[in-house]
């Protein structure tokens, strides 16, 4: 198990600034937040890309957003019985637990598993093989291929290559 000694270096001294000129100030808002618990009005679905700061973007203090990140800010249909759980657990959560009032599915340009799930169905790959060397992304992804069906039949002649 690695240690905060083994992080690289400029992480421990990341976290050493944060912890010296970020965390005192606002002490007691971190403090208020662990004893009375997070009562965030929104929830955020969005991407794991490190480019994809939901706090950041909004502006939100902490406590503020539920944030659930995945590949390509995916929201599976409800389907208890299936075997994708973590993003419905935590809208369940968000919803039932939470009380959010609002939830936001935020996208990005240039997402890579859309690109990836582009390429997959234009390649005709079938999603439940999973892609080439990967073990989940391809079935993950398979959740897109009805709406890349459905903009592929809508897309005008001279886009269709």
């Amino acid at each position: 198990m690695k240690q905060f000694s083994d992080l690289p270096d400029s992480l421990k001294t990341r976290y050493q600034s944060w912890r010296t000129n970020i965390f005192p100030p606002h002490a007691a808002d971190y403090r208020r937040l662990s004893e009375q618990g997070q009562n965030p009005s929104v929830m955020v679905i969005s991407c794991c890309d490190s480019r994809v700061r939901a706090s950041e973007i909004f502006g939100a203090e902490s406590g503020e957003f539920f944030i659930h990140r995945n590949i390509a800010n995916l929201v599976p249909p409800y389907q208890p019985q299936s075997d994708f759980h973590g993003t419905s657990s935590a809208v369940e959560y968000a919803v039932r637990t939470l009380k959010v009032k609002h939830i936001m599915v935020l996208g990005h340009a240039h997402c890579g598993g859309v690109e990836a799930c582009h390429a997959m169905c234009a390649d005709g790959v079938d999603a439940r093989g999973g892609e080439a060397n990967y073990e989940f992304i391809g079935h993950w992804l398979g959740m897109l291929r009805p709406a890349y069906e459905q903009v592929d039949k809508k897309a005008a002649p001279e886009t269709q290559l």
